[in-house]
């Protein structure tokens, strides 16, 4: 990838929606002018969206409308080639909740032609931080910060990426997607970097008090609250964890090996607080079974209908999402 030229790039935010609230009219309207077009790909959100639909479209953004939910790594891949046939050089792929100032994305796409200028393959681009959460694993003596567990919301990609490694893997549907897609450029040579300074706001999910006997195992250490997704996400969590572990475990042994004892933790402390208990064994169960025979995609309605009776058995804390740390 060449060094930027300015007046050279051409970039296009893509943002993922479901059901999106009036707060995304707001983000479409600070981004407008600093980019040269953004595309709000709704998915499958129904007639209940029209209304803030009409008004993104009317704040200046093409709205993109899928009849079914097909997931968000679908959603974005249908906003990424609409961008591709548009002549976009750089995608900026953002969820529907995430904020990114409008002066940031001059600022990651300065910081990736940096990178590129100190000799480094570069894959994307991030902000340093998104909400307290540091995305930097590494500091090259150059000053290039190197990524690890990047989000996809405010990861700018140039076109050459998707053109050398592929977009986001559609079958998957939700978690993990980003986690792939940076392990399949790592695999190819490229580096996510991160601009250093660049935050992003962004929502981490509930924060819930920690039990009493988790804070004894630990010995008190660690953060007083456990972030848990809502209960339906553990069915793609484990699943896409199976996946995504055949897939990079031959090539990133330690990265894999690191993240799996990780979750494995966190899938066994969301099992303790779930109630009934015997349900979310029962989600795990159907992901591992659906991971072994390749049943990719959606999940199953039996089991999703399994996951929505389940309920958290601690105390959710009221806080800024910025306070939290998610498990990722």
């Amino acid at each position: 990838m060449n060094p930027p030229v300015p007046g050279d790039d051409r970039i296009h935010v893509v943002i993922s929606a479901f059901r999106p609230e009036p707060a995304l009219v707001a983000s479409v309207t600070d981004l407008r002018g600093h980019v040269d077009e953004i595309v709000v790909v709704d998915d499958g959100s129904g007639p209940d969206a029209d209304d803030v639909l009409e008004r993104i479209e009317h704040a200046g953004a093409t709205v993109l409308r899928s009849p079914t939910n097909s997931g968000i790594a679908s959603a974005l891949n249908r906003g990424i080639d609409h961008a591709r046939a548009s002549g976009a050089t750089h995608v900026l792929t953002l969820d529907q909740d995430s904020r990114l100032p409008a002066a940031s994305v001059g600022r990651l796409l300065a910081a990736a032609g940096l990178a590129v200028g100190h000799g480094h393959a570069v894959a994307f681009a991030v902000p340093e931080r998104f909400a307290s959460v540091s995305q930097v694993a590494e500091r090259h003596e150059d000053g290039t910060l190197f990524t690890r567990h990047a989000i996809q919301s405010g990861m700018l990609v140039p076109m050459a990426t998707f053109d050398r490694v592929g977009t986001l893997r559609a079958d998957l549907f939700i978690d993990l997607v980003d986690t792939e897609f940076e392990l399949r450029c790592t695999t190819a040579g490229l580096r996510g970097i991160a601009a250093q300074g660049v935050r992003l706001p962004h929502s981490l999910g509930a924060a819930y008090e920690r039990p009493a006997w988790l804070r004894a195992v630990t010995l008190g250490r660690g953060p007083k609250d456990v972030t848990l997704s809502t209960p339906f996400r553990y069915y793609y969590r484990v699943r896409n964890r199976i996946v995504v572990n055949r897939e990079f475990r031959r090539t990133q042994p330690a990265w894999i090996a690191r993240d799996t004892a990780v979750e494995l933790l966190h899938f066994i402390v969301a099992a303790t607080l779930a109630r009934p208990r015997r349900s979310l064994w029962r989600v795990y169960r159907a992901a591992v079974s659906d991971a072994r025979a390749g049943r990719m995609g959606r999940g199953d309605e039996a089991t999703l209908r399994v996951a929505r009776g389940i309920r958290w058995a601690t105390p959710r804390i009221d806080r800024p999402d910025d306070q939290s740390l998610a498990p990722r």
